[in-house]
């Protein structure tokens, strides 16, 4: 019996000392980010992956973009509204598929949106740092945008979002749609009278150096 009970912590210690070698020289995603600032900064404060919500409205219905719309905002304002074919993932939870957005096809696209654009950079920098996945974006302006342009009778409409960051849905939304909101997949017409900087390119992925394959 004695050596039963000695043989159980020690078969949790071979089991805590694997995880702590498999961890080991693997830095969190924030000290990943300092790591790799100068390279990746750039392109946060130059606006060069901030696209415009034509642009998203577009990809949408582009039928080669393979198009993943990851919406990090939480459950309550997923409900009240989302894009059609979005996919909720929480910020903490995007370092566990950080593999599988590493391996977007060749014509992969990743567009991250929150309410404003605080929490979606967040978001970018992390799925950055950890899946080197350069065709990775942000939706400019995020949902409050977009509500403002594509809602039906408010086109225009100005909402405050430029330096929010307190990621509140500010557009007035009655009743919880989800994508069943008209919203949610705007028409066609409505896109074509709307003009926007293209910045989408396809790249292909390199890992960066410090970054988590």
């Amino acid at each position: 019996m004695k050596t039963e009970s000695l043989h159980v912590p020690g078969a949790m210690l071979l089991l805590l000392a694997a995880a702590g070698l498999a961890w080991y020289g693997q830095p969190v995603p924030a000290e990943k980010w300092e790591f790799m600032r100068s390279e990746l900064e750039p392109r946060l404060t130059e606006r060069r992956v901030q696209i415009e919500p034509a642009e998203l409205a577009e990809l949408m219905r582009n039928d080669y973009i393979d198009l993943q719309i990851i919406d990090v905002r939480n459950e309550r304002d997923w409900n009240l509204f989302h894009l059609r074919g979005a996919e909720r993932i929480p910020v903490e939870g995007l370092f566990a598929q950080r593999k599988r957005f590493s391996q977007l096809p060749g014509n992969g696209v990743m567009v991250i949106v929150s309410n404003d654009e605080a929490t979606a950079t967040e978001a970018w920098k992390q799925v950055m740092v950890t899946a080197s996945q350069p065709n990775t974006y942000i939706l400019a302006g995020g949902i409050n945008r977009w509500l403002a342009e594509f809602a039906p009778g408010h086109h225009g409409r100005k909402i405050a979002t430029e330096g929010a960051a307190d990621e509140r849905l500010r557009y007035p939304v009655k009743k919880a749609l989800g994508s069943r909101h008209p919203a949610a997949f705007p028409d066609t017409h409505h896109i074509k009278t709307l003009e926007f900087e293209s910045k989408v390119k396809l790249q292909k992925r390199v890992v960066m150096k410090g970054g988590c394959g």
